[in-house]
C-alpha cells in the first residue's frame, strides 16, 4: 500500500484541482454543493494517507496524534465556517484546507517539532478567519483614518530596521517576549490599507476626471518610496518587491492608465539594476540564478539542490520518505516547493500552482463583485499581494528568477506568513460575505443575478458598475438597463398601437369607448419618433404633442459609480398618472 501511496496521492489531488474550476461552469452554490463535498472526501483521503505512510515507515505514534488533531481542526474549519458564514465561498475555505493538509503532511516527514508549531499556527489562524470576516464590515473605519494606517506602518519598519534581527544578511524580523515574526508580513497589510483609502479620499479627487490628482499620486509615491526604502536598506530586497508590485497594480486600478504599468516594469527594472550594483548577496544570488553549477559548493548550492530534486521526483514523485529534501538548506521555508516535488511528485506540484491560481482569480472575481470602490481596491490589493508571493517563491525555486526569500502561503513553514495569509483569506471572504447579503436584501444592485438578462434574451451581463453612487454621496441609486427594458423609451419605438393602447388605459372611460369623440388628435412626428427639444440645463428633452393633462416632463438623473465618474441625464417621459403604466 505504502509503494502504491504515491499515486492515490497524486490522483486525490488532480481530482481535487479539476473541481476548483469545473465549479465556474455553475451558476448557483446548489448545483456546485456536490463538487465542494467530493473536494473535501478528496482532502481528508490524501491527509490521511500520506500520515498512514509516515506512520508505517517511521513507526512514530505521534504521527497518529498529528494526523487526528489536524483533521478535527480542518474540519472544525470547514463546518464552523459554513454555519457562520453561509454566503461565503466554500472554494476559498476548501482551497486553504487543501494546501494546509498538504504543508502538515510534508513539514511531518522534514519535522516532527515544526509540523507541531505549524499546526497551533494553523488553529490560531482558524480562530481568526472564523472572527474577522464578522468584523469586515467595519473596515470602512479605516478609510477615514488611512494616514494613520500608513504612519504605523512606517513606524514598525523603523523600529525593524533598528533593532532587528539579521538573517541570511538581511535585517528582517522581530522579537518580542521570546516570539520572533516578521514584520514586513503584517505592514503589507496596513500598506494595503493605507493606499485603498488614499486613492479613494473624496476631498483629494478631482472633480472632473473623478481620478486622483497629481498631488495625491505624488504623496502616495512619496510613502510608497519610503517603504521600500527602508526594506532596501534592511536588505529585504523581496518584500520591497512585493510593496512595489502591489503600489502599481492598486494605483493602475485607480486610474486605469497603462503607462503605469510600463513605467512599474521601467522602474522595477531600475531597481533591480541598482540593488544589483550596492548589495552583495543580491550579486551571489544573481550569480546563483544565472549558472547555479559554476558554484555548486557555495552560492548556487541552494538552487542546484533545488533543481536536482524536482527534477529527480518526475511526475508522481519517489513517495514519503523516499527521497533526501533535507539536503536543501531551509526547504521548511522557502525550498518546501521542491520537497513536494521530489516526494510528491510533479503533477501534485502543478496542482498546487492551479490551485493557488484559483485562489487568485476568486479574489479578482469577488473584488469585481464589490460596489463599494474603496472595498474593490482593497480586495485587489489583497490579491495581488498574493498571487505574487506565489509567483515569488515558485519562480524563485524552479530558476525561473532569482531568489527572494518569500514563502509559499500556507504550504511553507513560518508563523507570521501563515497568519497574515488566513487574515487576507478572512477578509476576502468578509467581503465576499457582504456582497452577496447586499444582493440577497436588495440593498445593492452591484452583485447582478445574471439569469435575468440571460432569460431575457440578451447574452450579456449588465455593467456591475452602473447606477450606482459612492457611499455618503447621499444621491439616488438608480438601475440602468439596457435600453430594450426601458418602458419609456419603448413606448416611443414601438407601433402606434402600443402608445394608443397605452394611452387609452389612462383616459377617461368615454374616450376608451369612442375614441372619435376625442376633443384633440395627438401630433405624431413623420419618422414615428419623438421630437427633440432645444437643451435646457445641460438635459435633453424628450417631448411629444400632448395636452399637460397627460404628459409632464420629468429629470430623472442617473449615476454612474465607478470612482467619481461624470453623471449622466436621462429623461424620463411619464404620465401624470406613472403609476398605472407600471401596473399595466
Amino acid at each position: 500500500m505504502a509503494g502504491l501511496s504515491k499515486y492515490f496521492i497524486a490522483i486525490f489531488v488532480i481530482f481535487y484541482t479539476f473541481h476548483c474550476f469545473a465549479v465556474f461552469s455553475y451558476k448557483n452554490d446548489e448545483e456546485r454543493r456536490i463538487f465542494y463535498v467530493f473536494q473535501n472526501v478528496l482532502m481528508v483521503l490524501t491527509h490521511l494517507l500520506g500520515f498512514y505512510v509516515l506512520y508505517t515507515r517511521s513507526h512514530d505514534s505521534n504521527m497518529i496524534i498529528l494526523c487526528v488533531l489536524e483533521e478535527i481542526l480542518l474540519f472544525a474549519m470547514i463546518v464552523l465556517f459554513r454555519m457562520l458564514y453561509p454566503f461565503a465561498s466554500r472554494l476559498i475555505t476548501n482551497n486553504i484546507c487543501m494546501l494546509l493538509s498538504i504543508s502538515f503532511v510534508m513539514l511531518a516527514r522534514l519535522s516532527y517539532a515544526r509540523a507541531w508549531r505549524q499546526f497551533l499556527i494553523a488553529a490560531f489562524g482558524v480562530v481568526l478567519a472564523l472572527i474577522i470576516p464578522h468584523l469586515t464590515g467595519s473596515v470602512r473605519l479605516i478609510k477615514k483614518h488611512y494616514w494613520i494606517a500608513g504612519i504605523i506602518g512606517l513606524a514598525i519598519l523603523l523600529v525593524m530596521m533598528t533593532v532587528g534581527s539579521v538573517t541570511n544578511g538581511s535585517k528582517i524580523s522581530l522579537t518580542i517576549a521570546g516570539v520572533t515574526f516578521l514584520p514586513s508580513e503584517f505592514v503589507r497589510l496596513l500598506f494595503i490599507f493605507f493606499l485603498a483609502g488614499l486613492f479613494t479620499d473624496e476631498d483629494q479627487i478631482d472633480p472632473q476626471t473623478g481620478k486622483p490628482t497629481i498631488q495625491q499620486i505624488a504623496a502616495s509615491a512619496l510613502i510608497g518610496g519610503a517603504y521600500v526604502g527602508i526594506l532596501a536598506m534592511c536588505k529585504d530586497l523581496g518584500s520591497a518587491l512585493m510593496f512595489f508590485v502591489i503600489y502599481i497594480f492598486m494605483l493602475y486600478v485607480t486610474v486605469k492608465a497603462p503607462l503605469v504599468l510600463i513605467g512599474g516594469v521601467g522602474g522595477m527594472a531600475a531597481a533591480s539594476a541598482l540593488g544589483y550594483r550596492l548589495f552583495a548577496h543580491v550579486r551571489n544570488r544573481v550569480r546563483a540564478w544565472k549558472d547555479p553549477f559554476s558554484d555548486i559548493e557555495g552560492a548556487g548550492y541552494q538552487v542546484a539542490q533545488s533543481i536536482f530534486a524536482i527534477g529527480t521526483g518526475s511526475w508522481f514523485g519517489l513517495g514519503l520518505m523516499g527521497g533526501s529534501p533535507k539536503s536543501i538548506p531551509e526547504v521548511a521555508k522557502d525550498f518546501i516547493f521542491a520537497a513536494i516535488s521530489e516526494e510528491m511528485g510533479g503533477l501534485v506540484a502543478l496542482c498546487i500552482i492551479l490551485i493557488s491560481m484559483s485562489n487568485f482569480l476568486m479574489f479578482m472575481n469577488i473584488s469585481m463583485s464589490i460596489s463599494d470602490f474603496y472595498l474593490r481596491l482593497m480586495a485587489v490589493g489583497l490579491a495581488v499581494n498574493y498571487g505574487f508571493q506565489v509567483i515569488l517563491t515558485i519562480g524563485g525555486v524552479t530558476k525561473f528568477i532569482p531568489l527572494t526569500g518569500i514563502t509559499l502561503p500556507l504550504v511553507s513553514y513560518g508563523g507570521s506568513s501563515v497568519l497574515v495569509t488566513f487574515v487576507c483569506f478572512s477578509i476576502i471572504q468578509g467581503l465576499y460575505v457582504l456582497s452577496r447579503q447586499a444582493a440577497v436584501d436588495g440593498e445593492e444592485e452591484g452583485y447582478e443575478d445574471e439569469d435575468f438578462y440571460r432569460k431575457a434574451g440578451k447574452a450579456v451581463y449588465a455593467d456591475r458598475d452602473a447606477s450606482r453612487s459612492s457611499e455618503g454621496d447621499g444621491r439616488k441609486q438608480t438601475r440602468r438597463e439596457p435600453d430594450e427594458y426601458r418602458h419609456h423609451e419603448r413606448a416611443h419605438r414601438e407601433p402606434d398601437e402600443y402608445r394608443h393602447h397605452e394611452r387609452a388605459h389612462r383616459e377617461p372611460e368615454e374616450y376608451r369607448r369612442h375614441p372619435e369623440e376625442r376633443p384633440y388628435q395627438r401630433e405624431e412626428p413623420e419618422d414615428n419618433d419623438a421630437r427633440m427639444a432645444p437643451e435646457e440645463d445641460g438635459m435633453d428633452l424628450v417631448t411629444i404633442a400632448e395636452p399637460e393633462f397627460y404628459s409632464e416632463i420629468i429629470y430623472e438623473p442617473v449615476y454612474e459609480t465607478g470612482h467619481g465618474r461624470d453623471n449622466e441625464k436621462d429623461i424620463v417621459n411619464r404620465d401624470h398618472k406613472g403609476s398605472d403604466r407600471e401596473d399595466q
